[in-house]
């Protein structure tokens, strides 16, 4: 972005060294364009410069705005979660042997996915070392399969 605003800059000040050299121009009228011009690349380059930090600011608040969602749904999830996983242990006590193992096994799959979400959850609270993206497609994916164990085996 700043090579973007060095351009500008030296492209403004390009034109103003053409018009130095400008025919029928006095000496004085070429420098006071010069002036001119050097001042509106100034102007030029300090507009790029605050579209830029503006473009900055946008794109870091609406990725703090996708994160928050996330995040949100994510504990909205792990509640989920720990309701199921108690309601499993509360059905275990009165289960049979079979159904027992069958719950268990299940218990400890929704176990190792609220697990899961947990570790994704602290990671985004800290300074993440992989990509943003990468980072959401995994949570999409560990959140497909938690809602889909959901789903199943009720």
């Amino acid at each position: 972005m700043t090579k973007q605003t060095i351009l500008i800059g030296l492209l403004a000040l390009n034109a103003g060294l053409f018009s130095l050299t400008a025919c029928n121009d006095t000496p004085a009228e070429n420098k006071q364009e010069a002036r001119e011009d050097v001042q509106q690349a100034k102007q030029d380059l300090n507009d790029a410069e605050a579209k830029m930090k503006a473009a900055a600011n946008e794109a870091d608040a609406k990725m703090k705005a996708e994160r928050d969602e996330m995040a949100a749904n994510m504990r909205s999830t792990g509640e989920k979660l720990d309701a199921e996983i108690a309601e499993m242990d509360r059905k275990m006590e009165k289960a049979t042997a079979k159904e027992k193992a069958r719950w268990k096994e299940r218990r400890a799959r929704l176990v190792e996915e609220r697990d899961q979400l947990n570790a994704n959850l602290k990671e985004m609270g800290s300074d993440m070392k992989r990509g943003w993206e990468e980072f959401k497609g995994d949570v999409n994916r560990t959140m497909d399969k938690i809602s889909d164990d959901m789903k199943a085996d009720k």
